[in-house]
């Protein structure tokens, strides 16, 4: 495989702790932006995969480098974001 998928994650709780890891591993993937509302998280996320960072899932989609969304935020907010990342085009 020759293309990379460029992949934003939507929530930077305790399930992006568990998932990022491996997928950053991927040579197929590219860990390309995050969000999450709170600030520590975020830059926290930038200086570890020196990627871009967001205060809303809305921010995160409107991003044209951002080819798909992994949905880690909690389980009451799945469906909006999946809407939203989906109204941006972008594969969830």
């Amino acid at each position: 495989m020759t293309d990379i998928l460029s992949l934003g994650i939507a929530g930077l709780g305790v399930a992006s702790t568990q998932i990022l890891p491996p997928i950053s591993k991927l040579p197929f993937i590219k860990i390309t932006a995050a969000a999450d509302t709170r600030a520590d998280a975020v830059a926290k996320f930038r200086g570890q995969y020196g990627a871009e960072g967001y205060a809303s899932v809305e921010a995160l989609c409107a991003n044209a480098n951002v080819d798909a969304v992994y949905v880690a935020t909690p389980n009451p907010l799945h469906a909006e974001h999946a809407i939203t990342a989906a109204k941006h085009k972008k594969h969830i």
